[in-house]
C-alpha cells in the first residue's frame, strides 16, 4: 500500500522568539497512516520537548515546503482540525519529499486564537475614531452587532463546534479534490 511506505522527513525549528534555538532539529521516518498528533508527539520526543514544561504537541504548528503549507491546526484552540483522525495520507507532501528530499517540514508555535467574528473590525473602527476599542465592541455586543459570547461556538465560547457539510461548502464556492479513478497524488507523478 502507497500510504505504508516510509520516508525519511527532515523536521526543521523555528521557534524564534520563546528563546529557543533554530535550526536543524531531527530526522523522522513517517507514512501516510501517521496522524499529525502522532508526528507532533514525534516531533516532541525526538527535540525532548517533554522535558521543557512550556512545550507541547498541542503548542505546535508544522509547516511544509518551499510555500510553509499548513499541516493541521492553523491556530491555538482550532476546533475544525481533529489532528489525531488526519493523517499525513490527506496531503500529497510525502510523495513531493521523495522527489526533493531537501525539502522537510518547518515545526513552530502555533498564533494565538484569533479575535471573534465582528471585533477586530469593531476595534479597528473604534482607534480610527480615537475611541476605546474595548468599549465600543461591549458596545456592539448590546447593540446585536457581533454576537454574544455564548452565542459563539469553540474557540471563543461555549457551543461545540459544528463543521459545515459538504453542501453547505458547495454552495460557498468550495470544491473538494478529485482524482480520477486509480490516481494516487503520493504516487503518480504523471498525469
Amino acid at each position: 500500500m502507497a500510504g505504508e511506505r516510509e520516508v525519511e522527513v527532515t523536521v526543521k525549528r523555528v521557534f524564534g522568539s520563546r528563546g529557543l534555538d533554530d535550526g536543524p532539529a531531527c530526522s523522522l521516518r513517517l507514512k501516510g497512516s501517521d496522524s499529525i498528533r502522532d508526528v507532533k508527539t514525534m516531533i516532541c520526543d525526538a527535540l525532548d520537548m517533554k522535558t521543557n514544561p512550556q512545550l507541547s504537541p498541542d503548542d505546535l504548528m508544522l509547516q511544509f515546503g518551499p510555500n510553509d503549507r499548513k499541516l493541521g491546526r492553523q491556530y491555538v484552540g482550532d476546533p475544525a482540525v481533529d489532528e489525531s483522525t488526519l493523517l499525513l495520507s490527506a496531503y500529497s507532501f510525502l510523495g513531493w519529499i521523495e522527489r526533493f528530499p531537501e525539502w522537510g517540514i518547518s515545526v513552530c508555535f502555533l498564533p494565538p486564537t484569533p479575535p471573534a467574528p465582528g471585533v477586530a473590525v469593531h476595534k479597528a473602527a473604534a482607534m480610527a475614531e480615537n475611541r476605546d476599542p474595548e468599549k465600543a465592541v461591549t458596545e456592539a455586543r448590546m447593540k446585536g452587532e457581533i454576537p454574544q459570547i455564548n452565542q459563539l461556538s469553540k474557540p471563543w465560547g461555549p457551543k461545540p463546534y459544528k463543521a459545515p457539510s459538504h453542501e453547505q461548502l458547495a454552495e460557498q464556492g468550495y470544491t473538494t479534490a478529485t482524482y480520477p479513478e486509480g490516481f494516487d497524488p503520493l504516487v503518480d507523478v504523471e498525469i
